[in-house]
Formats: C-alpha cells, structure tokens, sequence
C-alpha cells in the first residue's frame, strides 16, 4: 500500500454517481479508463475546490476514494525514478490548463498518471504506467 507523509488539502470524496460508457476501443487500450469515466464527477469536483493551488488527484481505485493533494509534496514522494518526469509532466499540464490525476491499484501495486482536459475527459493527453 501507498503511503503519502502529506496529508490531502481536504476531506476526501467518494464516487457516487457513474458517467457514460467510454468506447470500446478506449476500455481495451487503458483498464483504468473506465473507472475514471465513472469517477470524473467526483474527480471534477475535488479538482474545483482547490484549483487555486493546482492540485494533484488521487483516485484510489479500490476504495473509490478520491483525494486532493498540494502537488509538490505529492510528487517529492514518488519513487526517484519516476519523480523528474512527473514534475515535467505537472509543469506542462499546468501549463496547458490540464488537471493531473493518479490512478492508485493497490491489488495490482500500479500507479499511473493521467493528463486530461478539465472538462473533457474523454479526450486523454497522456498516460503513463509509474511503478
């Protein structure tokens, strides 16, 4: 299981209404997809809340969970590996406008990155596997 030293910016939220079905095409390509589709209210929301300090997104997958967390701490936590390009990745999503939300898998230890428009989720930027 993931442990963060940083605790979210607020209270956390949980999933509570599912959105429309992605395409096929998309399920086949991403499994995390879906679930974010049913979750983007949620994530939405959460993001809203706190746009003012960019916030990174957490959604963990299991518990249906979302979080909110200050962006830095969140990726000074990461593993070495993966930390300089998520904070190139955080700048050019930033940048762009984008909202950056990780996807948690605790039953399959995965943890992947997600840049989407804030008000369309069904257009992905990128994605990218981190452990």
């Amino acid at each position: 299981m993931l442990l963060f030293r940083h605790r979210p910016l607020c209270h956390s939220w949980r999933v509570s209404k599912p959105s429309t079905a992605k395409t096929k095409s998309k399920q086949e390509k991403d499994p995390y997809l879906p679930a974010l589709g049913r979750a983007w209210p949620t994530i939405l929301r959460a993001y809203k809340d706190f746009q003012d300090d960019r916030p990174i997104i957490e959604y963990r997958l299991r518990q249906k969970l979302v979080l909110a967390y200050p962006a830095i701490p969140y990726i000074n936590d990461l593993t070495e590996r993966t930390r300089e390009q998520t904070r190139r990745d955080y700048a050019d999503t930033v940048a762009a406008g984008q909202l950056m939300v990780f996807v948690c898998d605790t039953r399959k230890r995965i943890l992947r990155s997600y840049v989407l428009p804030i008000e369309d989720p069904e257009r992905a930027g990128s994605d990218r596997a981190l452990l």
